[in-house]
């Protein structure tokens, strides 16, 4: 199976509990983890 950019933010969308914000567009896919642990 290829990983390709787009494929790897619809996998990371698809766990609730992760906490991952994900923007896609034309010009940009940002990934960005929220994780802040025990702080």
């Amino acid at each position: 199976m290829t990983w390709n950019p787009l494929a790897l933010a619809t996998a990371l969308q698809t766990v609730p509990e992760q906490n991952i914000d994900v923007t896609n567009s034309e010009s940009a896919l940002i990934i960005k983890m929220n994780d802040y642990g025990d702080l």
